[in-house]
C-alpha cells in the first residue's frame, strides 16, 4: 500500500471517530436533558367560620370569650349547615356590663327593673343586691303624679352580641324556639318578641361581611318570623378578616335585640299586660352563602 493510501484511510478513521465521539456526546446530552426532578408545592386553606361568646350561661359558672363553633364550609352545598367540629354550643355575651360576661337564660339576670317615669317629684329607686330585679331589697321614695306619671321597665329590651370571624363568605340563620310563658303572659306568643339585628366591626383587623351580600334581612322583625325552622337573618359577602392579625382582631360582631311589644312597639310594657314571665331560646347558626 502507498503512503499516499495510509494517509487516506488514517485520515477517515478519524474522521470516523470524532464522528462517532460527537454522536455518543449528543447522546449524553439528549438523555441528561430527559432526566428530571419533579416537586409539586402545594397548599388548601378550607373556609373556616368560627364563632365565640360564653361557654355557658354565668349561673352555669360560663366564661367568655369562648370559641364554641368551628364551622368548614368547604363541600357543603350552598343554603346548607356548615359542618361544626366542635360538639358543642355557645351563648352570648352582654352587650352593657362587664366584659366578657355570659348572659343568663332568664334565671339569674332578667333585665327586668320596672321604674317610675314622668313623676312630678321624688320617685327614686335605690336597687341593691340584684341590680336587675326589682324586690323587696330595694327601696323607693315618695313620688308626686300626674296624668304623665307611668310606670315602665327600665330595660325593656334584651341586647345581647356574639362574635364571628371567617376567611371566607357565610350565612347566619336563627330558630326560635322553647316559648315559656306564666300567669297572664301566656296570651303572649312569638309574634310578640319584637327583633332586631344589628351588627359593628369590632376588632382593628375585621371589616363588615355583609358588602356583597345582602346583609341583614330586614324582613325577620320577630321571633314569629323564625319560629318555623332556621331562618336567613344575614346574608354575608365577604370574610371578616381584612388584613393580618389574630382571632379576636378580625372578629365581626353580631347584637341581637329584643323586646315585648304586646302589639304596642311604643309601648313594652303596661300594667294593664299583668303580672308573668316570657321567654324564648334563639339558636344561631352558620350557613354557607
Amino acid at each position: 500500500m502507498s503512503k499516499n493510501n495510509k494517509n487516506i484511510y488514517a485520515n477517515t478513521f478519524k474522521v470516523l471517530a470524532v464522528a462517532v465521539g460527537v454522536s455518543l456526546s449528543l447522546n449524553l446530552i439528549q438523555q441528561s436533558a430527559l432526566a428530571a426532578t419533579l416537586d409539586r408545592p402545594f397548599f388548601r386553606a378550607s373556609a373556616i367560620v368560627i364563632v365565640f361568646g360564653g361557654s355557658d350561661f354565668i349561673e352555669n359558672g360560663g366564661v367568655g370569650s369562648v370559641a364554641s363553633d368551628f364551622y368548614l364550609l368547604d363541600n357543603i352545598p350552598s343554603g346548607q349547615v356548615g359542618a361544626d367540629i366542635i360538639g358543642a354550643d355557645g351563648v352570648t355575651l352582654e352587650y352593657f356590663g362587664a366584659a366578657n360576661t355570659p348572659t343568663s337564660d332568664g334565671t339569674a339576670r332578667t333585665n327586668e327593673l320596672l321604674r317610675i317615669e314622668g313623676q312630678v317629684s321624688g320617685g327614686v329607686l335605690t336597687n341593691v343586691a340584684d341590680f336587675n330585679i326589682l324586690d323587696a331589697n330595694d327601696s323607693l321614695t315618695e313620688f308626686g303624679i300626674d296624668d304623665n306619671t307611668d310606670l315602665d321597665m327600665s330595660s325593656y329590651y334584651r341586647i345581647s352580641r356574639f362574635y364571628v370571624t371567617s376567611n371566607a363568605a357565610f350565612d347566619l340563620y336563627a330558630q326560635a324556639s322553647n316559648l315559656t310563658a306564666t300567669q297572664d303572659f301566656t296570651a303572649l306568643g312569638y309574634s310578640d318578641f319584637r327583633y332586631i339585628l344589628f351588627s359593628q366591626t369590632t376588632g382593628s383587623a375585621a371589616q363588615n361581611p355583609a358588602i356583597g351580600g345582602l346583609g341583614r334581612i330586614n324582613a325577620i322583625n320577630d321571633l314569629g318570623d323564625m319560629s318555623a325552622g332556621p331562618t336567613k337573618v344575614f346574608d354575608g359577602g365577604r370574610r371578616t378578616a381584612r388584613t393580618r392579625g389574630t382571632i379576636q382582631q378580625q372578629a365581626f360582631s353580631f347584637i341581637p335585640i329584643y323586646y315585648i311589644v304586646n302589639g304596642d312597639p311604643g309601648n313594652a310594657y303596661d300594667l294593664s299586660m299583668g303580672t308573668g314571665t316570657i321567654g324564648a331560646t334563639v339558636t344561631y347558626t352558620i350557613y354557607t352563602p
